[in-house]
C-alpha cells in the first residue's frame, strides 16, 4: 500500500477518531464511526460520505478481500493504515476489526427526508395526491423518544426488512448515530430513509400527506389484528421504559394493542414494532390478492 503506516496510538488521527466513540464528540465534530467492512460498504452504497478509512495493517498482509476492499473506496477517502495497538485502542469491545471509517452523518431533517423520497414539501402537498404503489401501499414508522442504541438499529433493521418507506425519529433520547445502533441495524440507519424531529413536527407532517397514524398501547386500542390499515399508514411505537404515556393521543390518531397472555404488559420496543409492521404488510398482501 502506498499511504503511510502508523504505529503509535498517540497519533492525532488515532485520537480524533477514538473521540468518536463519544456522543458529545459525535455531535460537536458532526462525524460517526462506522465498524467493520461490510456495514462502511454498505455506508458508501447509500450515499454516505466517508472521510476516511482505518485499516488494520496486519489484516492487509493476509486477506486480500480486505485489500481489494480498500482499492474500491472513493477516490476523495483518506486511507490509513494502522498497526495492531492503534487499531486496538480505536475500536469498541473485544471485535477485532478490519476496517472503521470515520464518515459525515446523512441529513435527517424532515426537508431532506422529502428530497430523498422525491416527495412534495408540505407547503406545496395535494391533499388527495394518489399512493405511489396503491397495491403495496406507504408504511411509515415512528419512534417516540427511543432511549436503547441496541433497540433503535434493532427497530430499523426489521423495517428494512418490512419494506418501510421510511422512520421517524420522534423526540429520540438515545443518540442516532451512536455506533452501537449502526451495528445493531446491520446497516439498515444508512439505507432506510431517517428523520429526526419533535412529536408535534411529525404528527403535523404526517397529517399533511394523509397518513392515518396508529399508536401501539398496552393498556387500550383494538387489537392490532383486528384494525384494517390504510394505504397510507404510520405506526408510532412508544419509549421502552414508559411507552407513549399522553403522547401521540390525538384524535385522529387510532390507539391499538397487542394481546398478550402472560403477566409481563409489555413487550420489547423493536419486538412490537416487527409485529406491527408485518401485520400491516400481510394484510395488503391479502388484499392485493383478493
Amino acid at each position: 500500500m502506498s499511504y503511510d503506516l502508523i504505529s503509535s496510538p498517540s497519533n492525532p488521527r488515532v485520537k480524533f477518531a477514538l473521540g468518536l466513540r463519544d456522543a458529545k464528540n459525535r455531535r460537536l465534530e458532526r462525524k460517526i464511526l462506522i465498524d467493520g467492512t461490510d456495514l462502511i460498504s454498505r455506508a458508501i452504497s447509500s450515499g454516505v460520505e466517508i472521510c476516511e478509512v482505518f485499516v488494520r495493517d496486519s489484516e492487509l498482509i493476509q486477506n486480500q478481500n480486505l485489500a481489494l476492499f480498500v482499492q474500491s473506496l472513493p477516490p476523495q477517502t483518506r486511507r490509513l493504515r494502522l498497526a495492531d495497538v492503534p487499531m486496538d485502542r480505536i475500536q469498541y469491545g473485544d471485535r477485532r476489526l478490519d476496517a472503521i471509517a470515520v464518515a459525515i452523518p446523512p441529513e435527517s431533517t424532515l426537508v431532506a427526508l422529502e428530497k430523498r423520497l422525491g416527495i412534495p414539501s408540505s407547503e406545496s402537498v395535494a391533499s388527495e395526491a394518489p399512493v405511489r404503489n396503491q397495491s403495496a401501499g406507504e408504511l411509515f414508522l415512528v419512534l417516540d423518544r427511543m432511549e436503547k442504541p441496541g433497540n433503535l438499529g434493532a427497530a430499523l433493521r426489521t423495517a428494512d426488512a418490512a419494506g418501510v418507506r421510511a422512520v421517524l425519529l420522534s423526540d429520540p433520547i438515545s443518540e442516532t448515530w451512536n455506533p452501537n445502533a449502526i451495528r445493531a441495524s446491520l446497516g439498515a440507519i444508512f439505507t432506510v430513509p431517517l428523520a429526526i424531529a419533535s412529536a408535534v413536527e411529525i404528527e403535523a407532517w404526517l397529517s399533511d400527506r394523509n397518513i392515518h397514524c396508529f399508536s401501539a398501547r398496552a393498556d387500550r386500542g383494538e387489537s392490532y389484528t383486528q384494525v384494517a390499515y390504510p394505504a397510507r399508514t404510520a405506526l408510532v411505537i412508544g419509549n421502552e421504559a414508559e411507552g407513549l404515556q399522553n403522547r401521540w393521543d390525538g384524535a385522529e390518531i387510532q390507539a391499538i394493542h397487542i394481546p398478550m397472555l402472560g403477566t409481563i404488559d409489555s413487550l420489547n420496543a423493536s419486538v412490537s414494532g416487527a409485529l406491527l409492521m408485518f401485520e400491516v404488510r400481510r394484510q395488503w398482501q391479502v388484499s392485493r390478492a383478493i
